[in-house]
């Protein structure tokens, strides 16, 4: 078994003048095993601050003590995991299938 790790973060925000503003209380959170019982074209086809992340989010439980809106980052930390492999993302946030 692998020490590596795919760590997200979760980033709390609060709605000022219609803008979500990141607050404190950001935190980095291990989703390894849930990214690893994926498929792995599925985990490497997620992107930061999307529906599907937002539940990698729900599922540690950190909507429980926040109410307002949020940001979760995991997109690179898949790559990253995955690097060496045939298909990653690239920077730019579009997919290389090859």
């Amino acid at each position: 078994m692998s020490d590596k790790r795919i760590m997200a973060r979760f980033v709390p925000q609060a709605w000022i003048n219609n803008y979500a503003v990141n607050i404190d209380g950001e935190v980095e959170f291990d989703v390894t095993e849930k990214i690893l019982a994926m498929p792995k074209a599925k985990a490497l086809a997620m992107r930061d601050d999307q529906d599907e992340t937002d539940e990698l989010a729900r599922d540690a439980g950190f909507l429980e003590n926040h109410g307002g809106p949020f940001y979760v980052a995991v997109e690179m930390a898949i790559a990253e995991y995955f690097s060496g492999s045939a298909s990653v993302p690239t920077p730019t946030g579009a997919a290389v299938c090859v």
